[in-house]
């Protein structure tokens, strides 16, 4: 399957490269808040991944590996050739898949309430007949079932409303797609003892997907963890918690950059 032409996002900074990886059924918007504080630093790029946003979708089933490859191919085109690869919830398993396919080009990893594990059966089963309804009917169904359980019990209605406009505004055929990939995912942790980078991985005390278990398994899988619980929020630490959320990454991402040049 080929890749898409291009990947839409933003470019801005200079200095070590960092990318920020959407989750589903989002689009790089989602990191508005953290581009301006990072590119004073780093070079931030935030891509929609394909089938998302302004990018290209692919209909069928599109991997992790298959959009990690792209954004390895965005990248190549920008003329850069090390990075740190950071993401949420999907876009975590993408960052994962990143670090796997080129090991030596990532100085970094970021991991944002995301897992390391496999689909369960339930989930496989869940993820496959959510895509063929999504592909049918839009992505109501999926609005429905995630937007209720997305977010920790102090958010705001403004922020619930545009990440609910957000997903809404997401292309059925790219979000199906990733889906159907996303189920299909690999074991992960084995592989994640070999990426030997300094890693963060940042989740809330209330998210119902990346629990304290599954969370404690992935900082298990991870040679060096640096590890941030900011309590009462939910899925989605970098909107609901900016402030906190862009302070620690911003030092991770410091000492990290540091120590890859020393």
């Amino acid at each position: 399957m080929a890749a898409p032409a291009w990947l839409a996002h933003d470019d801005c900074g200079g200095g070590p490269a960092v990318v920020l990886i959407h989750g589903h059924p989002f689009d790089r918007s989602m990191w508005k808040g953290q581009l301006r504080p990072l590119s004073a630093r780093f070079r931030a790029i935030a891509p929609d991944l394909r089938g998302y946003g302004h990018s290209p979708a692919t209909a069928g089933t599109v991997t992790m590996a298959q959009l990690a490859a792209d954004v390895w191919a965005l990248l190549d085109g920008l003329g850069v050739s090390s990075a740190a690869p950071v993401g949420l919830s999907m876009g975590g398993l993408v960052a994962i898949e990143m670090a796997i396919a080129r090991p030596r080009a990532i100085w970094a990893l970021g991991l944002i309430a995301s897992t390391a594990e496999p689909a369960t059966v339930y989930e496989h089963r869940t993820r496959l007949a959510l895509a063929d309804r999504v592909e049918a009917v839009g992505l109501e169904p999926l609005v429905e079932s995630m937007a209720p359980r997305l977010f920790g019990p102090g958010v705001s209605d403004e922020l619930v409303e545009r990440v609910v406009a957000m997903m809404r505004a997401s292309n059925p055929v790219g979000a199906a797609a990733a889906l159907r990939g996303r189920a299909d995912r690999p074991d992960y942790r084995v592989a994640l003892h070999a990426v030997a980078v300094p890693a963060f991985v940042c989740t809330g005390t209330d998210d119902v997907w990346s629990t304290a278990a599954v969370t404690a398994e992935l900082v298990a899988s991870l040679p060096a963890a640096t590890v941030l619980s900011l309590p009462g929020v939910g899925h989605m630490p970098n909107l609901e918690a900016p402030e906190r959320f862009n302070e620690a990454l911003a030092a991770f991402l410091d000492a990290a950059a540091g120590d890859a040049v020393a």
